[in-house]
């Protein structure tokens, strides 16, 4: 007696056993090679994200190099505008000094200005470097105004009466002188800095 289940016999269910393995093999190699071209897929999208990061990076160190030899240009610049700016300062100190050391009533021009209007940025440039410096700039441009204010009033005495004058000319010239000895200071610093 043969033996049969389902109204197939033991050949037939083995065959169509094997036929259903062989498909549940296709089945499940489709599922692998489409997991596998997933996860290429991802790879790649990683691979390209790593790459725009590298170009990124690159880009991000050249623009801070760029950046630095700006800030180095800019640092060189201030540097020899401040340097130049307290040589000017002085010279015009000494020049104002020189102007009314006499004891005569000095000859003044009309406009009376001491220090150009490029010694305060010159001032902020040099705050951003050496505050000390600054701060000596600071002061000296207090004490520049301060003789500017007392030479516009010597101009209005009386050249023949020095009392009317020589008051003013007396701070005048104290003011000057402290205000060439702060420029000296912020000089000498600035100088030793520098070198």
């Amino acid at each position: 007696m043969a033996e049969k289940a389902f109204g197939l016999s033991v050949n037939q269910i083995m065959a169509y056993a094997a036929v259903a393995n062989v498909l549940l093999v296709l089945v499940l190699t489709a599922i692998n090679i489409y997991y596998a071209w997933h996860a290429k897929r991802q790879a790649d999208a990683s691979s390209a994200q790593v790459d725009t990061s590298n170009r990124q990076r690159e880009i991000a160190a050249e623009t801070l190099a760029i950046l630095r030899k700006q800030i180095d240009q800019q640092r060189t610049a201030d540097l020899a505008t401040v340097a130049l700016q307290l040589k000017v300062a002085i010279h015009t100190v000494e020049d104002w000094l020189k102007r009314i050391g006499s004891g005569a009533f000095p000859q003044l021009p009309d406009e009376i200005r001491i220090l150009s209007a490029d010694f305060s940025i010159a001032t902020q440039r040099a705050n951003a470097i050496d505050p000390i410096v600054a701060e000596n700039m600071g002061g000296a441009s207090l004490y520049a105004g301060e003789a500017e204010t007392n030479i516009r009033i010597l101009r209005t005495g009386n050249p023949a009466r020095p009392e009317t004058w020589k008051e003013m000319h007396d701070k005048a010239a104290s003011n000057l002188n402290i205000a060439k000895y702060k420029l000296n200071v912020a000089r000498t610093r600035w100088e030793s800095m520098t070198t």
